[in-house]
């Protein structure tokens, strides 16, 4: 569902004062009216109750609950390749993804991630935060394991709070919203947004110990780098696991790696030993392939979307690296 422009940046959606949604809402109480006129002013989304979203966005009350009493029935399922593995999708179906995307385009202007964040933030990208990391002589990467699903209610309501929602109605109904049986979810144009919110302190507990240790700290999504010059802190595994543990995460052993030169230097897939990020010289090679073919003419109607993929990543890399 593509929202209109005018439509997904208003914080009543299609009413533009506080007034004009009571009014609409008809008879509503002292407790309810408050609310909904603390959130204008606070520019955040007026959901106080199932009947303000419904009056919002002209939905059956009946609707909006279902949406969150049979969450299931409003998403389709579905599985994409990554590498070896594969990631399950669970995208909104129409209905339900309007609301979603209202409020990630709403929540997004009401939270500005730290400096070292790059992931879900507007001009920002993996390429940014690979650049970060640029004449290191380590790289250390740890990812979160199993990241959207590990946040839970409790944390979506907290990352709710953050932004200035206060009372159980509101918290409750759009932590629902916003989540399949109590967990963020891929597919969801709330969970990154919400993602990062949640984040924020081990941001701050990781730019700190960055700090102190004379390392440069990123994240995008829930890949965690850290880089530096020299040799790495002498405990830099333990004790960067024992900061993100201790904040509630498991870690994905198998995505944990410190490397440094003279071996390659890798960040998000990219070569960050120098003085511009690079593809890896097997990434090279296969693009030179896929140009000569792309030359010829030579692509097949099967694979001209997949090589065609890669080409305009491939440029996108090369533009960033020459500006």
């Amino acid at each position: 569902m593509k929202l209109p422009l005018h439509l997904s940046h208003n914080i009543g959606f299609i009413f533009d004062s506080a007034d004009e949604l009571i009014t609409a809402l008809g008879e509503v109480q002292a407790e309810e009216d408050r609310e909904i006129r603390r959130l204008f002013e606070l520019g955040l989304p007026p959901i106080t109750s199932i009947n303000s979203l419904a009056v919002m966005f002209g939905y059956n009350p009946g609707f909006v609950v279902s949406m969150t009493k049979s969450q299931k029935a409003h998403y389709r399922l579905f599985e994409i390749p990554k590498g070896r593995d594969t990631r399950t999708i669970m995208a909104p179906k129409v209905g339900l993804k309007g609301v979603q995307k209202w409020l990630s385009i709403v929540f997004q202007s009401k939270f500005e991630p730290q400096g070292n964040v790059h992931g879900f933030v507007p001009g920002r990208s993996h390429l940014s935060a690979a650049a970060r990391h640029l004449g290191a002589s380590w790289v250390f990467s740890i990812d979160i394991e199993n990241f959207f699903p590990s946040v839970d209610i409790v944390r979506i309501k907290d990352a709710l709070s953050h932004l200035g929602y206060q009372t159980n109605g509101s918290l409750d109904l759009i932590s629902q919203l916003c989540s399949m049986r109590g967990r963020l979810v891929q597919g969801s144009p709330c969970s990154p947004v919400l993602s990062n919110i949640v984040l924020r302190n081990l941001d701050s507990q990781l730019q700190q110990y960055a700090n102190e240790n004379d390392c440069t700290y990123t994240r995008y999504a829930d890949d965690i780098v850290l880089s530096g010059e020299g040799d790495p802190p002498s405990a830099l595994v333990p004790s960067l696991s024992r900061i993100i543990e201790a904040d509630g995460w498991a870690i994905c052993g198998r995505k944990t790696r410190l490397d440094r030169l003279p071996n390659r230097l890798k960040v998000h897939g990219l070569l960050v030993h120098g003085d511009r990020v690079r593809l890896t010289k097997g990434y090279r090679n296969k693009i030179r392939a896929y140009r000569h073919l792309k030359a010829r003419g030579a692509i097949s109607e099967d694979d001209i979307a997949v090589i065609f993929g890669h080409l305009n990543y491939a440029e996108q890399v090369e533009r960033f690296a020459d500006n």
